[in-house]
């Protein structure tokens, strides 16, 4: 028997995980996996850190979920590292097992707020709103993120190793650059 997976001191006791999509995984979807036995860990779908902290009723809706789900992720998104920090706070509060930092979307809408995937295009940026989620709460912390911007700017490695090194709990790459969104191949070559 294989040792269940930890992500800090969170036992999962299945390896895979529920990926966060918009307008999908709500907690009836994510209830339905989880008692169906597909993973050992469910990730809400993103939820705006502006949102959260002006306690925007629509946004706190994103983050609820029931006990059934645990241990469960609350995956948050934005731009500026102290609001970034607060709303970490906020779903903490709210009883998150892990928090995740969105730094793989590429909406236009959420990239325009210099959320999402635009943060790999600075990685000092992207690794200070790390350092804010991190230094805010005392649940493990995580991030997904893209190969890079486009194809001349993939940066995921650098990303990685400067997350790790500032304590970031598990990475997710989605192994696509921001412009190519969800088309094409994903490229799972080992960087």
């Amino acid at each position: 028997m294989r040792p269940p997976t930890k992500i800090g001191a969170v036992s999962l006791d299945h390896p895979a995980a529920l990926a966060p999509m918009a307008g999908m995984t709500d907690t009836a979807f994510r209830r339905l996996v989880k008692r169906h036995g597909g993973c050992g860990l469910v990730v809400t779908e993103m939820v705006s850190s502006e949102g959260l902290v002006r306690g925007i009723d629509r946004t706190l809706e994103y983050a609820e979920y029931t006990e059934e789900e645990r241990p469960v992720s609350i995956q948050i998104f934005g731009g500026d590292p102290r609001v970034m920090a607060d709303a970490a706070q906020i779903v903490e509060g709210m009883g998150a097992d892990i928090i995740d930092i969105n730094m793989g979307c590429p909406a236009k809408k959420v990239t325009g707020g210099y959320s999402g995937s635009a943060l790999m295009r600075d990685l000092d940026h992207a690794v200070s709103l790390i350092d804010a989620v991190i230094g805010a709460v005392d649940v493990p912390v995580t991030v997904k993120m893209r190969l890079g911007w486009d194809a001349a700017n993939r940066n995921a490695p650098d990303l990685a190793q400067r997350a790790e090194a500032a304590g970031i709990g598990l990475i997710t790459v989605h192994a696509r650059t921001r412009c190519q969104f969800f088309k094409d191949a994903a490229d799972v070559r080992p960087y």
